[in-house]
């Protein structure tokens, strides 16, 4: 099989999660991705604890089969060496506050005019404008302003990076249409990808239905109101999510249960506070894996609730190999495109820092004597 995106290179500038996770599914797809690193230390991520094998284990998931070439941006001549890499590059993904790059002379317009081809992708916390796009902020700002927090019974934390997570995947979208697009065009594009944006989709029937009736936190549809479709605690305190919102669903696990006396109740919004305090003592009678048994065959939409650590144990992901660990116990998660000709999946390493230095500048047409010239300058390093 040949790859989707083999012979495509990509230069990664980005640091931490999200530019990560979107160069990781294009490197899955055969794109060849070069980190390019700073010399103080390059990816944040590297050093975040837990480490394993030295390297944090979150950077070993998000940059494996990957290749790093250590360049100083800020030293007079580091944007020229990138200038070079870009001319012969097809996408460049970089996850700066805007216009970093421009200071650094390497923003899109001097980019576009030496690689007119060039697929420029900005991720940014805010976006590449409005009056939050220099900004600070982290997945919880995104979330928390996009209205996902707030949509909770209890404004909390949520348990996973929302806005990083979907802004990786909008990335690679933006960059892949990008792609199609040159195919009949020639021509290169700047995609502007905001984490905060990306985030907005997941609020969307929460908001729709706020608007609508006035529902604040934990009284929308999907957020808690409905008695249907909630998460609960059973007799040996582990939870189960129950997700019966259509009548044949409902009436499966009415009938599984053997309270035809609660059909009615389903959605009526009067009867949700008695209709919640009945399943909270219906789940609590018995054991996870007890309703499990009577449960998971009824065709109710019914499942466990996994913690973290149970994730990768659970069957349905190992028959799927979508994520586990090497015999090191480095974790991996595999981009979840199949093609109907996917071959079986086998996660590489992760880059040392600076590993492939003089490998990279070798291609893209560097003699010897000016790579030793450049790491002797601390332009680049190795």
């Amino acid at each position: 099989m040949t790859s989707p995106l083999s012979g495509i290179r990509v230069l990664d500038l980005t640091r931490l999660l999200p530019g990560a996770v979107c160069t990781l599914m294009l490197a899955d797809l055969g794109a060849d991705v070069i980190k390019v690193e700073d010399p103080n230390g390059g990816d944040y991520a590297r050093w975040m604890p837990p480490l394993v094998e030295d390297l944090s284990i979150f950077f070993h998931m998000n940059n494996r089969d990957k290749r790093s070439l250590i360049l100083d941006l800020k030293h007079p001549e580091g944007p020229a060496v990138l200038h070079h890499l870009v001319a012969q590059a097809d996408v460049l993904v970089e996850g700066f506050r805007p216009d970093v790059m421009k200071r650094l002379g390497c923003g899109y317009d001097t980019l576009h005019a030496l690689n007119p081809r060039l697929i420029y992708c900005a991720i940014s916390g805010w976006g590449a404008d409005g009056p939050y796009a220099d900004r600070s902020g982290h997945d919880l700002n995104y979330v928390s302003v996009a209205g996902l927090t707030g949509a909770m019974e209890t404004p909390q934390v949520i348990g996973g990076q929302i806005g990083d997570m979907s802004g990786a995947y909008l990335a690679f979208s933006g960059i892949m249409a990008a792609l199609f697009r040159r195919e009949r065009t020639g021509e290169g594009a700047f995609v502007d990808v905001s984490l905060f944006e990306s985030s907005l989709p997941f609020a969307l029937y929460a908001w729709a239905e706020a608007i609508a009736t006035g529902a604040s936190g934990g009284q929308g549809s999907l957020t808690g109101a409905l008695a249907c479709y909630r998460v609960y605690r059973t007799r040996d305190h582990q939870h189960i999510s129950l997700a019966a919102l259509e009548p044949k669903f409902w009436a499966n696990f009415c009938a599984a249960v053997q309270r035809p006396d609660l059909l009615p109740d389903h959605v009526q919004p009067e009867r949700q506070p008695v209709l919640r305090a009945e399943l909270e003592a219906l789940f609590a009678s018995r054991t996870a894996a007890e309703w499990d048994a009577l449960l998971l065959t009824a065709d109710c939409c019914y499942a466990r609730v996994n913690p973290p650590a149970a994730v990768s144990d659970d069957p349905h992901i190992r028959a799927r190999q979508s994520l586990g660990t090497s015999p090191t116990g480095i974790p991996w998660i595999r981009t979840p495109l199949r093609f109907s000709d996917t071959p079986s999946f086998t996660p590489g390493a992760a880059p040392a820092y600076g590993q492939h230095t003089r490998a990279v500048l070798r291609e893209f047409g560097y003699p010897d004597s000016q790579i030793d010239s450049l790491i002797a300058a601390q332009i680049v390093r190795d």
